[in-house]
């Protein structure tokens, strides 16, 4: 089975978004293969993908659909992807807030905390609790990028000048969100390991190599 669309985005656990999903893109009119590959045995068979013979889209516009509608969901899978890895961090500083007996240590630990918090609320609404609740908190970064993907796959003309526009705008708004966030889990998290090497406790570590093998392991565990 196949719903005729690329992988979906890194999501996390309890994404509430609204008009928007982390679905992938779906792919080009065209010809396709499917493998199978059982007992030792491969069998191939090819297929294709048809437009709406309504439709006078050419295949030119349909590959600059899908070129922004996958830019858009990359800059959304970075955005998600962002949220687990400072959830994660949050979570391995908030257990040296409690256990810690070093008031400059506890101090140096909840700072960081807030500073990743508000890199993960200028990417995330963390206030929805329920699929209603964006009616009563404005969506942020990562949800609209959701809805404005939504909006370039409406239909299968090309899309307009103003969905590009509206991408630069909120890519260049993620990429600052990212850029702090590589601040803090760089000098921000140097620091704080510094400071608490005299405790003689385990440093804190970003998750494996990237943002990636956070929301790996989240979406693993969402499974």
């Amino acid at each position: 089975m196949w719903n005729l669309r690329y992988p979906d985005a890194v999501t996390f656990n309890g994404l509430i978004m609204w008009a928007g999903s982390v679905r992938g893109p779906v792919v080009l009119p065209g010809k396709y293969q499917v493998r199978l590959t059982a007992g030792g045995k491969t069998q191939t068979q090819t297929f294709e993908i048809k437009q709406d013979p309504r439709l006078a889209t050419t295949p030119e516009e349909y590959a600059k659909q899908l070129e922004l509608a996958q830019q858009i969901h990359k800059k959304l899978s970075d955005s998600n992807a962002a949220v687990v890895e400072i959830r994660e961090l949050r979570r391995q500083l908030n257990e040296y807030a409690g256990r810690v007996k070093n008031a400059k240590v506890v101090e140096a630990a909840k700072a960081l905390a807030r500073n990743l918090t508000a890199v993960e609320e200028a990417l995330y609404q963390t206030k929805n609790r329920a699929s209603e609740e964006p009616l009563n908190f404005p969506i942020r970064l990562n949800n609209q990028l959701a809805a404005l993907e939504a909006v370039v796959e409406s239909s299968d003309d090309p899309p307009p000048a103003q969905t590009n526009m509206v991408y630069e705008d909120l890519a260049s708004q993620v990429n600052a969100q990212l850029n702090a966030l590589k601040k803090l889990t760089t000098a921000g998290l140097a620091a704080f390991n510094k400071l608490v090497r005299d405790e003689n406790i385990p440093a804190i570590v970003p998750c494996g190599t990237g943002l990636a093998a956070c929301a790996g392991s989240t979406q693993q565990e969402s499974q």
